[in-house]
């Protein structure tokens, strides 16, 4: 198992490695254990978001430029596993800012609670639709669950459904996707987004 399989992750169209968080906790760890000065932070413009990490890496620890087709795709993930995937119509906003603007530093007389940062400085905004793929894939030679972008998940994924928010309940596709994928119920309802669904289009 690797080490990103203790978070949400997939891996953009363009190679590089995007972490969140679950909960506030792991929120908290992805921050400050895995991100690193030259990758990118993005969270979602809703309250208790996931905090998202862009590595400037591959899954294998080799150094990746981020590009910009990486960070639009990083945004619409922040979003899709974010509450706004229940409450908004479709669209959401989502920005971006590099490490050294995110800190654990709260104004003077103020809390910070597990897993919150202080942002400072200019926020790069992205307006993402709401939308998220689910898909197998393999790496080195292992298949694996991974939910994500769509871009990305149609460029790595050998079978993949897309999703926007709808009314089916996310258990019961979860079941419908293990049978299909062969994949675990568990691992696939952590790959879905936090909500109920409605299939966009499929590669199966």
């Amino acid at each position: 198992k690797y080490w990103f399989e203790n978070y949400r992750w997939f891996i953009s169209s363009e190679g590089n490695l995007v972490v969140a968080g679950k909960d506030a906790k792991s929120n908290e760890k992805v921050v400050k254990k895995y991100m690193q000065d030259d990758d990118i932070y993005v969270h979602a413009d809703v309250h208790g978001a996931p905090s998202c990490v862009i590595k400037a890496r591959d899954i294998h620890g080799n150094k990746k430029e981020i590009g910009e087709q990486t960070i639009k795709e990083a945004c619409q993930f922040a979003v899709s596993y974010s509450k706004a995937w229940s409450q908004s119509y479709g669209v959401a906003l989502a920005y971006w800012v590099y490490p050294w603007q995110v800190s654990k530093r709260a104004e003077s007389g103020e809390y910070l609670p597990t897993g919150a940062f202080v942002i400072r400085g200019k926020r790069n905004y992205e307006k993402c639709q709401l939308e998220a793929g689910v898909g197998i894939v393999e790496i080195d030679g292992e298949e694996k669950v991974m939910g994500g972008a769509p871009s990305a998940i149609k460029k790595w994924a050998k079978k993949w459904v897309i999703f926007i928010p709808g009314d089916e309940d996310k258990n019961e596709v979860a079941r419908e996707l293990a049978k299909i994928f062969g994949g675990d119920v568990e691992d696939l309802q952590r790959a879905l987004p936090p909500g109920k669904l409605a299939k966009k289009e499929e590669k199966l």
